[in-house]
């Protein structure tokens, strides 16, 4: 089959502090898959095509689309395309998605339109509805994928064999079919088609996930999570398994993005990366072997059960600088009603281990869950008082939005029915709103959330910087000359990057 994949544009808000720009890991290992079963392949980067390109995107105020518009996207889909595959990754993207889909298939009428990610993965129902997509896949991609794509081959209407796919029959009817297992040996993978998505592209855009130290590659190094967190969509999308790669061939792969783009930080976007110590050990065992002269970090929320002070000073040593740390909250009521099986001591003696070897910390927090009350907010406040004059560098303290394919989605769903319209899409990206958020808890107004949101983080970065000012100077300094060595300095340059398309967007004298 020729099947052409589309990362789409990417829709932010003006006033998030989480914007994340970075090439498209997912589509370039389904892309390698599909390529290696024997498919014709091409990729269209809706993003990293037009990276620096920023407008106001006209259907909702605040929200700026980043990239290629759908013109130009339709134009660079081969015309012989049997089968087109959009990325779905984020609910408050989809109302854009949807549009582009629709132009998708009025430009290519013969072609098959599937989808896949974990928009894709919890609603598909929805995009089947509103939208000409013929199939989702669901959860991890590249078994079904191949499966679907030789059925399709095959001139199969019928796709009920197909594991871990929901469709649409001959009569218009929704079928979801059992979801496929999890991919056992995911050593057997090839390696992301970069050759196919230049990822170099998106060093114009100098907004990564994490702070860019250079030539920045995006790493996988395991895959899902063990734990099942009611508010978190990987259990849905990934199940509960943790599948990890030979280190020595996620070393070997950073060697060969050193030797072919000039590579020199890493950025790795695993779910929860440092799981089993023994694994971690060996890891940065190979780096020091090989001695490698780069910089990797973890921004992605990690655990802390296996990293101390051994770990810590490791991870220095073969050039990880900064480490997230993901406890969401500081209320032991609150953790165990979202089960996040978090020990706030054992967190805290990891935290202390990793600042006393020397790695720059970040922690994630969310306020406003269903049902947080007044008190849990200000135990995570005093907790992250506490943490700033411990030395931590940064927070990011988030709001609590019902992702899809979460359990609390569906709890709240059951007692407090919602619409899944537009504007519950548009308001996923309220999480990182510093001016609007939409609070789903029956204690907490909008307006108390926002204000708990902003206040916890005041108090941390106030106290931060009165216990070590040579970091506020730290940071002007970094804002002066374009460094990122903190996610703060991610963040001043996001907003910068936005403001320019504000102020100087094409069209304006």
């Amino acid at each position: 089959m020729k099947i052409t994949f589309i990362q789409p544009p990417a829709l932010m808000a003006v006033d998030s502090y989480s914007a994340i720009t970075q090439p498209p890991l997912g589509i370039a290992y389904l892309a390698a898959y599909a390529r290696k079963k024997g498919h014709q392949v091409a990729v269209v980067d809706g993003v990293g095509a037009a990276v620096t390109r920023l407008q106001p995107w006209p259907r909702r105020e605040k929200r700026l689309l980043q990239g290629l518009s759908f013109a130009e996207i339709i134009a660079r889909v081969p015309a012989d395309s049997e089968v087109i595959a959009v990325s779905m990754m984020f609910t408050h993207a989809w109302p854009m998605v949807r549009d582009l889909v629709k132009a998708l298939a009025a430009a290519f009428p013969k072609a098959r339109l599937i989808a896949g990610g974990e928009h894709a993965t919890a609603l598909y129902r929805q995009i089947l509805e509103q939208s000409p997509v013929a199939a989702c896949v669901l959860g991890e991609g590249e078994l079904t994928l191949a499966e679907l794509l030789e059925a399709f081959a095959a001139g199969q209407s019928d796709l009920s064999a197909v594991a871990g796919v929901a469709w649409r029959d001959a009569y218009g009817r929704f079928v979801v079919n059992p979801r496929r297992r999890r991919i056992a040996d995911v050593d057997s993978l090839p390696q992301p088609a970069w050759d196919l998505i230049d990822p170099m592209l998106y060093q114009q855009g100098e907004v990564f996930m994490g702070p860019k130290g250079g030539r920045s590659m995006p790493m996988l190094a395991t895959r899902g999570c063990p734990y099942r967190c009611s508010f978190c969509a990987s259990a849905n999308m990934w199940t509960q398994l943790w599948r990890p790669r030979s280190p020595n061939l996620v070393v070997d792969e950073m060697q060969d993005y050193m030797r072919r783009f000039g590579a020199d930080d890493f950025q790795f976007q695993d779910l929860t990366a440092i799981v089993r110590k023994d694994w971690m050990l060996a890891f940065c065992r190979e780096l020091q072997k090989r001695r490698l002269a780069i910089r990797w970090s973890i921004p992605v929320g990690t655990r802390a059960e296996a990293i101390d002070r051994e770990v810590a000073e490791l991870l220095l040593a073969t050039g990880c600088t900064h480490i997230t740390y993901a406890p969401e909250s500081a209320s032991p009521r609150i953790l165990a009603a979202v089960e996040k099986k978090v020990d706030l001591g054992r967190m805290e003696r990891s935290i202390r281990d990793s600042l006393d070897a020397g790695l720059i910390v970040c922690l994630f927090m969310i306020v406003g869950f269903p049902q947080e009350e007044a008190g849990d907010i200000r135990l995570t406040r005093g907790w992250l008082r506490r943490m700033a004059r411990l030395g931590v560098h940064e927070v990011a303290v988030s709001t609590f939005v019902p992702l899809p394919g979460t359990r609390l989605f569906e709890e709240l769903g059951r007692s407090t029915p919602f619409v899944i319209d537009d504007d519950y899409c548009y308001w996923m990206t309220g999480t990182t709103s510093l001016t609007t958020v939409r609070s789903w808890n029956p204690r907490l107004s909008d307006a108390q959330l926002l204000r708990a949101k902003l206040l916890a983080m005041a108090e941390f970065f106030l106290i931060s910087y009165l216990w070590h000012p040579g970091r506020f100077w730290r940071l002007l300094s970094n804002a002066a000359c374009g460094r990122q060595e903190t996610k703060v300095d991610r963040v001043l340059r996001e907003f910068l990057v936005k403001l320019r398309a504000l102020i100087w967007r094409p069209g304006r004298p």
